[in-house]
C-alpha cells in the first residue's frame, strides 16, 4: 500500500512539474476551447471592481449601446452618440473637412471602451489636433472599408489630409477571402437602440468552477502549444492579388485627391504575443500575412506600422487585452496604439 501511494503521488508530482516546465518554455494560449471555457464566463469571474469607474460613462436615450460588456470589461457596454451618418461620435463638419481619417473594424471604433479612453478622444489628446474623424465599422476589413470610405467620401467631397488605416491580423483576411468580387450595398444612418448600459451577466456554472477550468486550461496551456506543432497552417490569404488590388484601388483614390501621408497600422492577433519569445509554426503563418501586408503597403507609398512589434517587446504584452483574455484591447491597449500613432504622425 505504501509503495502504491508513494507511486501515485510520484506520478502526480511528475506531471505537475512536467507541465510546468511546458508553460516556461512555451508558455501560449490558455486552452479555452478544449475546457469549453466561454469568454463571458472568465471575464465574470476575473473581473476587478477596482477597473469599473474607467469603463463608465453617462448614459442617456440618446446614445446607441453596443453590448459587448461581457465579452470585453464586465462591467459597461459601450455607448455612444451616433453622428449622421450612424458613426461612432464624429461633429458632422468632419465629413467634409477634416485631417486625419481613422479607418478600420471594431479595433477602430474602440470596442467596449468609452470616452475619454477610447482611440480617437486619445489620439486628439496626444496631437492636439480635434479635426479626427473616425469611421471604422466593427466586423469588417480592408475590401469593405476601402469601398465604404470611397463612396461616403464621393458623396460628401470629404476633404482630407491623413488616412490611418487599421489592418486587424486577426479577421481582416476573412474578409478579402470571402467578400472579394462582391458589390456592396451602403446605408449610412443611425440605429435605434435602447439599452443597459450596465452589463448583466448570468454565468453558465458556478464561479467556482469556471476559475477551475481556467486555472486548469492555463496550467495545460504549455502543453497545448506543444501539440500544435504537428498542426499544419495554411495561407491566411492564399490568393495575395487579392489585397493588393483593394490597396491599388485606395492608393488611386487618395491620389486622384492629393492624399499624401497614408499609414497602414497593423493590429496584432491575441495568440502572436501569448506566444511571445517561441518559434511556433502559427507564427510563421502570421508572419506571412504581415510580411504581405508590409510589401503591398510599401509598394503603395502607404507607411507600414508593425504593431506587432510595439506590443511584442513589452514585458507583459498579454495586459494590453482585458483580463490577459482574447478580447479586443483594454485602456492600456489604446494607449499605447495611440502613443505609437501620435508619435508617427509628428514625424
Amino acid at each position: 500500500m505504501k509503495n502504491f501511494l508513494f507511486s501515485v503521488i510520484s506520478i502526480f508530482i511528475f506531471f505537475i512539474l512536467f507541465f510546468g516546465l511546458l508553460n516556461f518554455i512555451f508558455a501560449g494560449v490558455p486552452l479555452f476551447s478544449l475546457f469549453k471555457i466561454d469568454i463571458s464566463d472568465a471575464v465574470y469571474v476575473l473581473k476587478d471592481e477596482k477597473n469599473k469607474s474607467s469603463y463608465e460613462i453617462n448614459f442617456d436615450n440618446n446614445y446607441f449601446v453596443d453590448k459587448c460588456g461581457k465579452n470585453e470589461n464586465g462591467f459597461y457596454n459601450l455607448a455612444y452618440k451616433q453622428d449622421k451618418f450612424g458613426f461612432r461620435e464624429n461633429d458632422e463638419s468632419l465629413f467634409y473637412d477634416t485631417d486625419i481619417v481613422i479607418l478600420g473594424d471594431s479595433f477602430g471604433i474602440s470596442s467596449c471602451v468609452n470616452r475619454p479612453n477610447d482611440l480617437t478622444s486619445k489620439l486628439i489628446e496626444k496631437t492636439n489636433n480635434k479635426k479626427i474623424l473616425n469611421i471604422s465599422v466593427g466586423g469588417t476589413g480592408p475590401l469593405y472599408q476601402k469601398e465604404m470610405m470611397i463612396n461616403l467620401f464621393n458623396k460628401n467631397n470629404t476633404k482630407f489630409n491623413t488616412l490611418i488605416w487599421l489592418f486587424y491580423e486577426g479577421n481582416d483576411h476573412e474578409d478579402l477571402n470571402n467578400n472579394y468580387g462582391k458589390n456592396f450595398k451602403f446605408n449610412f444612418k443611425k440605429i435605434s437602440n435602447n439599452t443597459n448600459i450596465e452589463v448583466v451577466y448570468t454565468p453558465s456554472s458556478s464561479s467556482s468552477f469556471i476559475k477551475f477550468k481556467l486555472i486548469i486550461s492555463n496550467y495545460l496551456r504549455g502543453f497545448g502549444t506543444l501539440a500544435k506543432y504537428f498542426k499544419t497552417y495554411p495561407k491566411l490569404l492564399p490568393n495575395e492579388l487579392y489585397y493588393d488590388e483593394v490597396v491599388k484601388g485606395m492608393n488611386e483614390f487618395l491620389n486622384k485627391n492629393n492624399i499624401q501621408n497614408k499609414i497602414i497600422y497593423y493590429i496584432p492577433k491575441y495568440t502572436r504575443l501569448a506566444y511571445k519569445n517561441i518559434p511556433h509554426p502559427q507564427l510563421k503563418q502570421l508572419d506571412d500575412l504581415k510580411d504581405l501586408v508590409e510589401k503591398t503597403s510599401l509598394k503603395y507609398e502607404f507607411k507600414f506600422i508593425d504593431g506587432s512589434k510595439t506590443y511584442h517587446f513589452k514585458k507583459e504584452p498579454l495586459n494590453f487585452f482585458h483580463y490577459n483574455l482574447p478580447t479586443h484591447f483594454n485602456i492600456k491597449g489604446y494607449d499605447l496604439l495611440t502613443d505609437e500613432l501620435a508619435k508617427h504622425l509628428s514625424n
